[in-house]
């Protein structure tokens, strides 16, 4: 066991206890309060004036997927605009993802996204991002069926002279392999069709349809063509958020942020700090990611995204709700992970400062499965 003592918490929840305890038992979070006694411990951390912050969750990502100068992809299956039988967890290298130490910025679970470009493009899944092996870092399998758009999937197929080179096509492409699943849903005796099942899952509610939308008038057309359907949609890139959102989602999941570290892409100025600000407040669930139609990888990535969104008038308590409890939500994993709640992974790290607050935070220890990974004698083995 080990106890960590009298650090400033924030939970991920929106709460701040200030010298609080937090008791690591194995790989989970055994209690939480204040002068904890506890008897057989192997370890105890002095956390005085230290911030405790839950594991950092990057909604989507592709970190595991694409080796060192993008040479290595075993992530975009581009052979068809729509295969929603492809599974990322095949894709999955966690020596791939390790070269970046994503951990170092206390980014301790991440989604991992098939292609982003394809109309569907398949199963999402979440991974924690240490271990020796992919399954024992597998939190969720078919987390969210991913779906795209954009101007970015129109360029890919339209090079190709393929199927949409438009905004029809796309959407054409899209409802009419819903509607096949629905069709395939319906009889009684079928024959069995790999890209039917998958959509099922979609279908029956099982997983969320995450649809990469970058403007308004890509979301405003989501929401037209799946008028007709009772799933649950989250829009993801999403740089072109603004205040009537809400009138758009209507019953729809929630909302993940593209990556705005790129200064000099023109999606920056779609963006509205202000609309963003209100619907946090309405309590729409709002997660912070490096995807879009062009994901980032580095390891500051998700902090720095952050830190845009609290520099520009978000509160730091809601702006770390964005990436821990919220992602943990919308990829439904908030059993486990997202928040540091007594019985949920040990999965949190302790840092010099609030790094939403401030660049020169140093994150001093994290925590993954109970386990410091910085101090990692098994970390430094491998490198």
């Amino acid at each position: 066991m080990i106890l960590i003592k009298k650090g400033i918490l924030h939970d991920g929840n929106g709460r701040i206890l200030d010298g609080a305890d937090i008791l690591i038992e194995n790989t989970r979070i055994k209690d939480i309060g204040y002068d904890l006694k506890v008897s057989g411990l192997t370890e105890v951390v002095d956390a005085k004036d230290k911030v405790i912050l839950p594991g950092l969750i990057d909604s989507l990502n592709i970190w595991g997927c694409m080796g060192p100068g993008w040479d290595d992809n075993d992530l975009n299956e581009h052979s068809n605009p729509v295969t929603p039988a492809m599974d990322v967890v095949y894709s999955f290298d966690q020596d791939s993802m390790m070269f970046q130490r994503v951990f170092e910025y206390g980014v301790t679970s991440a989604g991992i996204t098939p292609s982003t470009k394809n109309v569907i493009g398949g199963n999402a899944a979440v991974f924690k991002t240490y271990g020796d092996h992919p399954y024992k870092m597998l939190v969720k399998e078919k987390a969210a069926m991913i779906s795209s758009i954009t101007a970015e999937t129109k360029k890919l197929y339209g090079s190709k002279n393929l199927t949409p080179m438009t905004k029809m096509g796309a959407f054409s492409l899209l409802t009419e392999a819903l509607r096949k699943a629905l069709e395939y849903k319906g009889k009684k005796e079928k024959d069995y069709n790999g890209d039917y099942e998958a959509l099922l899952k979609v279908l029956d509610k099982e997983m969320p349809l995450f649809i990469n939308c970058s403007t308004k008038a890509d979301m405003d057309a989501a929401e037209m063509a799946l008028k007709d359907f009772d799933i649950d949609v989250v829009f993801t890139g999403a740089f072109g958020i603004h205040k009537d959102v809400t009138k758009i989602l209507g019953r729809r999941a929630g909302i993940v942020l593209g990556d705005l570290t790129c200064a000099m892409s023109y999606k920056n100025s779609m963006v509205d700090f202000f609309a963003i600000k209100r619907l946090v407040e309405e309590d729409m669930d709002i997660a912070i990611s490096s995807c879009g139609d062009n994901a980032a990888s580095g390891k500051e990535s998700l902090l720095w995204n952050a830190i845009l969104y609290y520099k520009n008038g978000l509160d730091s308590e809601d702006v770390l709700k964005m990436i821990t409890s919220i992602p943990s939500k919308i990829l439904g994993v908030d059993n486990r992970i997202g928040s540091v709640e007594i019985g949920k992974d040990a999965d949190l790290s302790i840092w010099s400062a609030n790094p939403i607050e401030t660049y020169a935070a140093r994150a001093e220890a994290v925590y993954i499965n109970g386990e410091n990974i910085l101090n990692s004698r098994r970390v430094a083995s491998c490198w």
